[in-house]
């Protein structure tokens, strides 16, 4: 069963003990005009108009909520949801008026409106699980770009040191260039933080990196 299905289903099972109340949801199901005697016939005039011709999607997609109106029936009701807070967007498809939202937080209000509270708490929930899966998504998609960019350098930084040995300037390094050239080397995926451990006594990563660069800058050079 369709979100949508199961929350209509949910709300014609709600029996009215008023009378007033019962008249007002056939008129919403039927689509004639309110005739109101008690505070809660409004809502139960718009669970009635939601049940023959509302919408809503699932809570795992786009949140978005319709009403399809006949005539200018979408102004009369959407006055009715103004006086009640629940103001709704007004648009137009396939040559009939349509009542919308599409605001999380309107819908769980509206949903709640007409008596189908429990429905607006489980799109809260979908809410902060859609949340957490994005906050993950997008943790994972920064490691992801650290880890490109600490590949990347290491390799550069190898392809430097692979060049100085090559042009037999190696042995030209001073100590603390030459034991920078030979960590690395052996170590080419350890990231600075990692790298600057294997030092005795280890260094600060500012330091590492500085000779690091020396040894580009050297490479570029012997480039030339």
């Amino acid at each position: 069963m369709s979100f949508n299905s199961e929350i209509k289903e949910y709300l014609s099972e709600i029996q009215e003990k008023n009378l007033c109340c019962r008249k007002a949801f056939r008129d919403g199901y039927e689509g004639k005009e309110l005739t109101q005697e008690c505070p809660k016939d409004t809502a139960c005039y718009v669970r009635g108009l939601f049940l023959k011709s509302g919408f809503i999607s699932p809570p795992d997609a786009n949140f978005t909520l319709t009403i399809d109106c006949s005539g200018d029936t979408a102004f009369y009701v959407n006055a009715l949801l103004e006086e009640a807070g629940l103001e709704a967007k007004i648009g137009k498809r396939r040559n009939k008026y349509i009542l919308y939202y599409k605001d999380s937080e309107r819908i769980e209000d509206f949903l709640a409106y007409i008596g189908a509270s429990k429905y607006a708490l489980m799109i809260m929930e979908q809410k902060v699980i859609n949340e957490l899966r994005g906050n993950a998504n997008r943790l994972r998609n920064a490691e992801t770009a650290n880890l490109d960019r600490t590949a990347r350098a290491a390799a550069e930084q190898c392809e430097a040191i692979s060049l100085i040995i090559e042009k037999k300037e190696y042995q030209k390094l001073p100590p603390e260039l030459k034991e920078c050239a030979d960590l690395r080397l052996a170590n080419p995926d350890l990231s600075l933080d990692e790298l600057r451990m294997l030092f005795s006594p280890p260094i600060s990563k500012s330091g590492l990196n500085h000779r690091l660069k020396k040894l580009i800058a050297l490479a570029e050079k012997l480039k030339e």
